[in-house]
């Protein structure tokens, strides 16, 4: 449901009436299905699914190839995955459960699922951008224990040059860094396209009812 809709909506239903219960604002909401939470409702969903064959993938591939290097990595993917798909279904059932809260305005409703959501992004906001230097400590590893050691038996080194120049150690440095900043802004995007949009939204909801 868009602003203007949900406002009219709130005038025809509720402006006689502010302080409506929870089930009819239970009612209201849950038969709008583009409303701003059930979309947030629906991203956390997909997410745990995306994250479910994520982590059926990468099992598969450590199974099947030889690579000790990336049986590591991946078993570090694999629990990180299971982290987060706990994390995010424990937010799916709590924003469920506040849909059956049923004290107070609507106002105080929706401030209160407003909180509930504003704790969820930044928490994975943070969690996205600590992930970023995490994997340029663990890259940067690799390649120094390569650059020293000169092993690139393992599968997943298998595609490096035997003995790198400069020129290789310079394009592979230059990559990093705009891989980085490239995943940096990716993520920044992603939470606003999937949350940060549908949590503006709410808060708009609640700056018109005031």
């Amino acid at each position: 449901m868009e602003l203007d809709e949900f406002k009219a909506f709130y005038q025809a239903h509720f402006e006689l009436v502010p302080d409506k219960s929870g089930p009819d604002l239970e009612e209201m909401l849950q038969t709008r299905s583009h409303t701003a939470i059930e979309r947030i409702l629906r991203n956390l969903l997909l997410e745990v699914g995306t994250a479910l064959v994520f982590m059926l993938v990468l099992a598969f591939v450590m199974i099947t190839w030889s690579s000790t290097v990336f049986r590591w990595v991946g078993g570090s993917l694999v629990i990180l995955g299971i982290i987060q798909m706990v994390t995010f279904i424990r937010q799916y059932l709590q924003l469920r459960n506040q849909l059956n809260w049923s004290l107070g305005s609507v106002k105080q409703y929706l401030v209160g699922m407003e909180a509930i959501i504003s704790r969820f992004v930044l928490l994975y906001y943070r969690y996205c951008m600590r992930s970023i230097p995490v994997g340029m400590v663990i890259g940067g590893i690799l390649g120094a224990y390569v650059g020293v050691t000169g092993d690139t038996s393992d599968p997943a080194f298998s595609a490096l040059p035997e003995h790198p120049g400069v020129g290789f150690l310079i394009t592979s440095l230059v990559l990093s860094v705009l891989s980085v900043i490239g995943t940096y802004f990716m993520l920044r995007w992603y939470i606003q396209r999937l949350y940060g949009q549908y949590l503006d939204e709410l808060k708009a909801c609640i700056t018109q009812l005031e």
